[in-house]
């Protein structure tokens, strides 16, 4: 039995097809993602979703649709986070989407988001002997930071410290090399963002686990340059991430895109300030080094969707 779950994001619109296997795990069967870069809007003061937005996002949502039709999901769920959280005209995306597809949007707040996240961490077999860590997520419109102890997310938070929003907020002409001031504003802005909202969440972590879009292709960045195996370089260390960020913000962004050909051009241009975000994560909590995990949002929502099909039987 499969089932679909497409995440409406920031940065990206994703889909996962998900199962059971034998064993009662649930695993990815497909995945696909698109660009979609809804977070641009985020920088205005009210933000709204343009109509090429809304044209563009109504495309992704229905290729993704068709690339899940021949695994003939039982049930499709469709979720959105930050971006259309913040819009004042969402509600118009939801009634086109609702007419064109019978399907309906589900826009998470902020806890609800990092409660999926934390759901989807705990279906990822190799976090089932950490008995207590800290996870975050980093999308382009937020960041959500959550507390997993024995199975059990204890408390979560939801921080506007996306990768788009801080890159078009500090950074200035994206296409150009990111000056050394703005990205001293934005760790500062960062550093005191966390000191404020996340003292007693991070306290005392000893694992920090993350998933998302960036820390994928921070993982694939790292295994390139090193020569590493990507399927087992999931501990991404804090010695490691600083070669790719000095790299990164030595470059303007059409030599970026030469020099590290797995980015992509959309990914690229905010590339920058997910690194600095992440470096600042571990300064943070005092740590060198964090693991990443695929099983993210998308797997959460899969695993609430099975646990409801499974008791509806």
């Amino acid at each position: 039995m499969n089932i679909a779950v497409l995440d409406i994001g920031s940065n990206t619109t994703k889909i996962l097809i998900a199962a059971k296997n034998k064993a009662g795990k649930l695993e990815s069967v497909a995945e696909k993602s698109y660009p979609c870069r809804l977070g641009t809007a985020l920088s205005q003061e009210r933000p709204v979703l343009s109509v090429v937005l809304m044209e563009a996002t109504i495309k992704v949502i229905d290729q993704l649709l068709l690339f899940a039709s021949p695994f003939s999901p039982v049930k499709t769920r469709i979720v959105a986070t930050e971006a259309l959280r913040r819009m004042e005209n969402a509600d118009l995306l939801i009634k086109e989407v609702q007419h064109l597809f019978s399907l309906n949007i589900e826009i998470l707040s902020g806890p609800e988001e990092a409660f999926f996240i934390a759901s989807g961490l705990l279906t990822d077999p190799a976090l089932e002997e950490v008995s207590q860590f800290c996870a975050i997520d980093l999308g382009g419109g937020s960041l959500e930071i959550m507390r997993i102890r024995n199975g059990a997310c204890e408390s979560v938070k939801s921080l506007p410290l996306g990768a788009v929003v801080l890159a078009e907020e500090f950074l200035g002409n994206l296409e150009n090399k990111p000056a050394q001031e703005d990205r001293i504003r934005l760790q500062n802005y960062v550093s005191t963002t966390l000191a404020d909202s996340c003292t007693a969440l991070l306290q005392d972590c000893s694992h920090l686990v993350g998933s998302g879009g960036s820390i994928v292709f921070l993982r694939q960045l790292i295994s390139s340059t090193n020569q590493l195996d990507f399927e087992k370089q999931s501990k991404l260390t804090e010695d490691s991430i600083k070669v790719i960020s000095r790299k990164m913000n030595g470059l303007d962004l059409a030599s970026r895109c030469q020099e590290f050909p797995l980015l992509p051009a959309d990914r690229a241009d905010v590339f920058p300030s997910a690194i600095l975000v992440i470096l600042e994560l571990l300064k943070f909590c005092q740590l060198t080094s964090i693991t990443h995990s695929f099983h993210n949002l998308r797997y959460g929502v899969a695993e609430s969707i099975m646990s409801s099909v499974s008791t509806s039987k």
